[in-house]
């Protein structure tokens, strides 16, 4: 196998029409990563209350689950009108830059977007050596640790900055993200209200869980 076989493959199957059937796959991520959620906030709860490992697999899985829902609003399974051509998603390296130059989104929750996007790219490229910095995070996500949303020591010395990652709060912010993102995307292809709020209230699940 080639090493662009299978990225070639993914391509393909958004920018040519293929046999076969498919269906709504964006529930499937957003219902693992709200039990990943559970988990992490039973997990913090008996650390000290912030410490979780589920946040290193539910942050990427936020993004799959977006990823998905922009395949299905453009590709016509929720709704008609098309925002973005199949090329481009087929064939851009980042769906967060197709979200913000696409849709019309609050400058807040672009600038927001574009930080989650970064810490999902530290935790599946991690880059796991020394950062330079005393307290182990890297000079370009400062803005995260000074909103709080860090495992972190509040100290000068802090955690390895993997270990930082490993917050629950930072989860939150995520999901928080991702929802309010995924809803403005719904709202802009004007989907049926039972589409919309089914699909809505799957990514706002997260606000249940007692932490």
């Amino acid at each position: 196998m080639s090493y662009n076989q299978g990225r070639e493959s993914r391509k393909q199957r958004i920018t040519k029409k293929h046999n076969g059937g498919w269906g709504s796959s964006s529930q499937d991520f957003a219902r693992l990563a709200f039990m990943l959620f559970e988990q992490s906030a039973c997990y913090a709860k008996k650390v000290d209350g912030n410490c979780s490992i589920y946040t290193l697999s539910g942050i990427p899985m936020l993004f799959s689950a977006l990823r998905c829902l922009l395949v299905e609003l453009n590709m016509g399974m929720h709704s008609q009108k098309q925002i973005v051509s199949s090329g481009n998603i087929a064939t851009s390296a980042n769906d967060v830059y197709l979200i913000v130059n696409n849709y019309k989104l609050p400058k807040d929750l672009k600038e927001e977007l574009r930080y989650l996007a970064e810490i999902r790219n530290e935790i599946i490229h991690p880059s796991h050596m020394p950062t330079g910095t005393d307290d182990n995070t890297p000079l370009y996500l400062n803005i995260v640790k000074e909103k709080g949303l860090l495992q972190s020591t509040g100290g000068s010395s802090d955690y390895t900055w993997i270990s930082q990652l490993q917050s629950h709060k930072l989860f939150q912010w995520a999901f928080e993200i991702i929802a309010s993102t995924t809803d403005l995307l719904l709202k802009q292809h004007e989907v049926s209200k039972y589409i919309h709020d089914g699909i809505s209230e799957s990514y706002g699940r997260f606000r249940s869980v007692d932490f």
